[in-house]
């Protein structure tokens, strides 16, 4: 108890601060015509997608991304949200006409276009050995120097922020943050949401929460907070280090049970499909409701391009390591997701 009552506190702290809500965000610029609010809607369906970046850098656009494309110009949602790792990155050198090359492929595309930056989009990979694989560049750590963020924020949007559609709120989340605290260990970086984004997003959860047009609150990040392996955004088991504590208390905000209209929250980061709580039907479809008695469904949804969790020399995969991406229906107060298998739903089939 002591331990939460802390968390709480660090968020309180953080919001009385800076005592400011998420931003509106703009639309990623593909051509599309801006996303206009339609506040009376309350029937819409609207698609969610990550993880298209390619397995090398230089090599070009992934196949499943231009497939995912070609289905969405031909019968166009009212819009889409990516969960980042658009591009290979990792560098600042070279990283804006890879944006460029992402955007131009949207181009056939008229649904505007959302992103919620990943590791990809904005920390640089760097030499140092955490054991996690023999490459020895394995290790990744913020861009303190910010030209990452900078390029984003030219080349995209802006990394955090909201939009309305309907009945309901967008929250676009930025899991690889300019961090704010010292790291005391290189290895331990795991993504970070700053105590500005975090104190904004708390502040933006209450607000919503008592507004009656709100039906559903949708939260995108690129790292999630529930997943079945590493991916989760996270310090290492044992860390009180100030870094640590932070990425816990960003986990407890959206994981607490609090806010009753947070139908779903999308990540992405881990290459294949993953549903918390588990559903009686691994593929799909799953649904939500409001009030869901403050209770998410977290999903997980990396299949649009990236190489597949596991499926490294001819492995059999992980559970759900397929190319998908999710077509998203609200209705009134319900809300239900389909998975959109690309070519097939048997791991590594493709």
């Amino acid at each position: 108890m002591k331990k939460l009552a802390g968390l709480l506190f660090l968020i309180a702290i953080a919001a009385s601060a800076f005592g400011q809500t998420f931003p509106s965000i703009n639309q990623l610029p593909t051509g599309a015509a801006a996303l206009q609010p339609n506040a009376t809607a309350t029937s819409f369906t609207f698609v969610v997608a990550g993880d298209n970046r390619p397995a090398k850098d230089g090599d070009p656009l992934t196949q499943p991304l231009l497939d995912i494309v070609q289905k969405l110009a031909a019968a166009p949602p009212a819009f889409v949200v990516w969960n980042g790792d658009t591009v290979y990155g990792k560098q600042d050198v070279g990283i804006d006409q890879q944006y460029a090359q992402f955007l131009a492929a949207f181009k056939p595309l008229t649904a505007p276009l959302f992103n919620a930056p990943g590791n990809h989009e904005m920390v640089v990979q760097t030499m140092i050995a955490c054991g996690t694989s023999k490459d020895p560049y394995d290790g990744e750590l913020p861009d303190f120097s910010g030209s990452m963020t900078a390029s984003y924020q030219k080349s995209m949007s802006s990394p955090f922020g909201m939009f309305r559609y309907g009945n309901a709120a967008f929250l676009i989340i930025n899991t690889d943050d300019v961090l704010d605290v010292t790291l005391t260990n290189a290895c331990s970086y795991n993504g970070y949401v700053g105590k500005a984004q975090l104190a904004a997003l708390q502040a933006t959860l209450d607000q919503l929460a008592t507004d009656s047009t709100v039906a559903h609150v949708f939260c995108f990040m690129h790292r999630p907070v529930r997943d079945q392996g590493g991916s989760q955004i996270g310090a290492a088991k044992g860390d009180t280090s100030a870094y640590a504590t932070q990425v816990q208390a960003f986990r407890h905000l959206l994981d607490q049970g609090k806010y009753s209209n947070m139908t779903f929250v999308f990540a992405s980061h881990d290459h294949l499909l993953y549903v918390d709580p588990a559903p009686s039907n691994a593929n799909g479809p799953f649904t939500g409701s409001v009030p869901n008695k403050g209770k998410p469904v977290f999903i997980v949804t990396g299949g649009a391009g990236a190489p597949l969790s596991g499926c490294k020399k001819s492995g059999t995969g992980k559970p759900g390591s397929y190319y998908h991406y999710l077509s998203v229906t609200v209705n009134g107060s319900n809300v239900t997701v389909n998975v959109v298998p690309l070519y097939g739903t048997t791991p590594c089939g493709s």
